[in-house]
């Protein structure tokens, strides 16, 4: 393993060498800085909902700049535009993807944030990690996400040729009672159609949580191995 300093700049000359030399390749850019921006402010957004006119004002670019830049990110696989499920289980969802940054990184590079994960770096590891095992595989699954206007969430919504499977994430060794508390919501409207879900935790035990509706807290480290 690299010592933390060697670590910083080898990821700093990656990051520089991505945007000044492959991505130019892949694309034109007049201007770089208003990319870099751009870049920065996608990755402090990650695992929020996306909001292109709130990006456009921070960065002091159009929104269809701003829409074209996403559409370079997303082509060179640097960020995942998470879509949301489509159909009203509860009530009226929302509509606008969720944007994740997939390489952490270039995450912790370009937002500086080298301390212990937060909520968000743990749920862009899990959703990214998730997406590329989909991807890799070619499995015949579908992945979003399900919130509501009303503020009903459940951070991914597994679509299979067998059934729905539901997905929260925590970022702490521990898993309560409210942590189910949409995921229940969701299998009660899903009906015939939930397969079960998963409350993806930090800690260490794989154990049942619901019998109703088959969910289990499982370890990260269990989930992708």
């Amino acid at each position: 393993n690299l010592p933390d300093a060697h670590r910083h700049e080898w990821l700093r000359s990656y990051q520089q060498t991505f945007l000044e030399r492959d991505l130019t390749d892949l694309v034109t850019l007049r201007h770089l800085h208003p990319f870099r921006k751009l870049q920065q402010l996608v990755m402090l957004r990650t695992g929020q909902i996306l909001s292109y006119s709130e990006l456009a004002r921070d960065a002091q670019i159009s929104v269809d700049t701003v829409r074209r830049y996403l559409t370079y990110l997303d082509m060179s696989y640097q960020v995942l535009l998470l879509q949301p499920y489509s159909r009203n289980l509860t009530s009226r969802v929302i509509k606008s993807p969720k944007v994740y940054w997939m390489d952490m990184g270039l995450l912790r590079q370009g937002t500086g944030q080298w301390g212990p994960m937060t909520g968000a770096m743990f749920e862009t590891m899990v959703v990214s990690e998730l997406h590329k095992l989909i991807s890799t595989l070619a499995l015949d699954i579908s992945m979003s996400f399900y919130r509501t206007r009303s503020g009903l969430e459940v951070d991914v919504i597994l679509d299979t040729p067998g059934g729905m499977y539901g997905m929260e994430i925590k970022n702490r060794n521990t898993v309560d009672k409210k942590d189910l508390t949409s995921l229940i919501r969701i299998a009660e409207s899903a009906k015939e159609t939930w397969r079960g879900g998963m409350v993806i935790y930090t800690g260490q035990e794989i154990r049942k949580l619901n019998d109703d509706y088959g969910i289990w807290a499982v370890p990260l480290h269990r989930l992708l191995t």
